[in-house]
């Protein structure tokens, strides 16, 4: 298949150009050429800003693809321009979307894809908001004149080459560093994370399958832990017993509202309440795709550590723990 990754260059984007690549596929890239990216041999790199409409028409004039799988579209004019450019030209266009579409709170887990979707206005959720209607204009294109159009939510990714480092390198350093680990509540709220390098697997497989056409999927591991259990598999793999700290629900609350980073790696910071557990079913996609993710939550965090080790990412952290010791001091007092 010839297939164009829009973005390509980082995290994402780099797994499932590198997926692709691996499987003999003919595979380009979009992106502005800012992020300095070494590339599989054979990747055709289209540079490009896709805000600008006619630039990104002009820099994709004489590019057919098979496949679009959009990394990087985060606002409905980002996909509105590609729909325009590629209508009846492409046979399958896949939008990288996330779980923070839906609304905050649910009675039911695992939480499915026709879940209650979040369009609120309020502030904190442009990013979702913004997702919801990129998906909403997917959906109509595909119901209305037969685009060929498919979803994917992701919650929080986690793995190696995570440029954000208040996810899972945070932790890491906190372990290495022997420092006690704040945990909110009782440790008992439950959380789902997906994999890189099974989310790009996962893309591939669907790409060209009709029937996931107009569909969106639920893209996480198969399973999923207690805060108290992420610390525990975390240590395990550092290779130190953790020093826990429970938190009052009273000052856990303090913790997410004034630390500069979360308390937990978890879907949904700032957006879903702590006590509120976010588990997503992964079970349509199986059904449709024939695909579920490899590796383990504890898998991924190891070969994720050895990423961590090998880059030296620890030394390179600048992390102020200030807040964090004002924090752990007042839990402290109150044991």
């Amino acid at each position: 298949m010839k297939i164009l990754v829009m973005g390509g260059s980082r995290f994402n984007g780099l797994a499932i150009v590198e997926k692709l690549v691996a499987a003999g596929h003919n595979v380009s890239t979009f992106n502005r050429g800012v992020t300095n990216t070494a590339l599989p041999r054979g990747v055709t790199q289209i540079q490009g800003d896709r805000k600008d409409h006619d630039s990104l028409r002009e820099a994709l004039k004489g590019h057919d693809f098979d496949v679009i799988h959009d990394t990087s579209a985060f606002v409905l004019d980002d996909v509105k321009s590609l729909v325009e450019i590629y209508r009846g030209r492409i046979g399958h266009y896949i939008f990288a979307s996330s779980c923070a579409v839906y609304a905050p709170k649910h009675t039911i887990l695992p939480i499915p894809e026709n879940s209650p979707l979040n369009l609120s206005e309020a502030e904190g959720n442009n990013y979702g908001r913004n997702k919801v209607l990129c998906e909403q204009y997917l959906i109509a294109q595909y119901r209305e004149h037969g685009f060929p159009a498919s979803i994917t939510r992701y919650p929080m990714v986690y793995g190696p080459r995570n440029s954000t480092s208040v996810r899972e390198a945070l932790m890491f350093k906190r372990l290495q560093e022997k420092r006690p680990v704040l945990i909110p509540g009782d440790g008992a709220t439950l959380s789902h994370l997906s994999y890189v390098f099974d989310q790009a697997t996962a893309a591939r497989a669907m790409m060209l399958n009709p029937r996931t056409f107009g569909q969106a999927y639920n893209m996480a591991g198969r399973e999923y832990y207690s805060d108290d259990i992420y610390v525990d598999v975390l240590a395990e793999i550092v290779g130190v017993t953790p020093e826990k700290i429970y938190m009052s629900p009273e000052l856990a609350n303090e913790a997410y509202r004034t630390m500069p980073y979360p308390v937990m790696q978890r879907h949904g910071v700032g957006l879903v309440d702590w006590r509120e557990s976010s588990v997503f079913s992964t079970r349509k996609f199986e059904e449709h795709v024939g695909y579920a993710q490899e590796h383990t939550f504890r898998a991924g965090m190891a070969e994720t550590f050895e990423w961590y080790m090998r880059e030296r990412i620890g030394e390179h952290m600048s992390t102020d723990f200030s807040r964090e010791e004002a924090i752990l001091a007042k839990a402290r007092a109150s044991i």
